[in-house]
């Protein structure tokens, strides 16, 4: 079975993951993305040029690569994609590929804050304190965010009422400084929990985290797969919640996997060789939990791909 990695971009981790995964059963890794000076696709067995999700020959443009180079399996890493995947899920399944998106609906709840938070509530779970349209806060500073969105953009911290935005487009929360946490959750391909492993994100740069540490949280853990089992998501997703002596406030959910997965992977979770077991039938052997190793930091850095205009030519 060989997998396909969309936007892979800088993702040279995930490559490698998927590759160790891959490559006992005989499967080769395929990194895509919209333009050849990506590292990741360096890293890969083979690469691929694709056009950009919002384009209306994506889809189509798709399914022939899956059908040109074996592809039974596909792996998005980015949100703005993951709306077009779950349309073409169906199309792609009938051509024996599996994709790691969840439903249309699931996305809606997973991408629009106040809706998210009514589940979270729904649930019994707590969120940062949320102000309804309108409402005005009664303290100081607060934290903003667009109601539709992923990954971060647009969220900022509002230390009085001159700059609140007006409308009912974003979502009004009070300000939480506790502890932060990313949780990554494993579920099965029809949406059972099957396990989760929280990391302290220690050091954050643009939205990921730069320094993270795993750590052994079972009521954090066991709050995410619930959480997650009700949104109807699969595969590996990040969950962001602070947690502290106070309880777990819940923040948002990215139905894919994150910047610092790789973290949870090598500690043990191992979600690329599960997802494998999973998408080739043996979702017995995928479900059995895999023992965490708790206590151990990720400390990320950089590192250059040299490449010459030949090589860039031959993708």
């Amino acid at each position: 079975m060989n997998v396909l990695i969309l936007s892979a971009a800088a993702k040279v981790l995930l490559v490698q993951a998927f590759q160790a995964a891959a490559r006992p059963l005989g499967g080769q890794v395929i990194a895509a993305d919209i333009a050849r000076d990506n590292a990741a696709l360096f890293a890969a067995d083979q690469a691929l040029i694709l056009p950009r999700s919002d384009d209306p020959g994506f889809a189509g443009a798709l399914a022939d690569a899956c059908a040109r180079h074996g592809v039974g399996l596909i792996v998005p890493t980015r949100d703005g994609e993951l709306a077009v995947l779950a349309a073409a899920r169906e199309r792609l399944h009938a051509q024996g590929v599996t994709v790691l998106v969840p439903s249309q609906d699931a996305l809606a709840l997973c991408r629009d804050k106040r809706r998210f938070a009514q589940v979270c509530h729904g649930l019994g779970l707590a969120t940062p304190r949320t102000f309804a349209p309108g409402e005005a806060p009664d303290r100081y500073p607060v934290f903003v965010r667009p109601v539709d969105g992923a990954g971060g953009r647009g969220a900022r911290r509002v230390d009085g009422p001159a700059d609140l935005p007006a409308g009912e487009d974003h979502l009004v929360q009070a300000f939480d400084d506790g502890p932060e946490f990313t949780i990554d959750v494993l579920m099965s391909l029809d949406g059972a929990p099957l396990q989760a492993l929280a990391r302290r994100r220690l050091l954050v740069h643009g939205g990921e985290a730069t320094k993270s540490r795993t750590e052994d949280i079972p009521a954090l853990a066991d709050q995410a797969l619930k959480l997650c089992a009700a949104l109807g998501l699969v595969g590996h997703n990040v969950v962001q919640a602070f947690h502290d002596a106070a309880g777990t406030r819940f923040i948002e959910v990215n139905p894919r996997f994150g910047g610092a997965s790789n973290l949870s992977i090598q500690a043990g979770l191992a979600s690329p060789e599960r997802i494998l077991q999973m998408a080739r039938g043996r979702t017995a052997e995928a479900a059995r939990p895999r023992p965490i190793a708790y206590g151990l930091t990720m400390l990320r850095y950089a590192q250059d791909r040299i490449v010459t205009d030949a090589e860039l030519a031959a993708l």
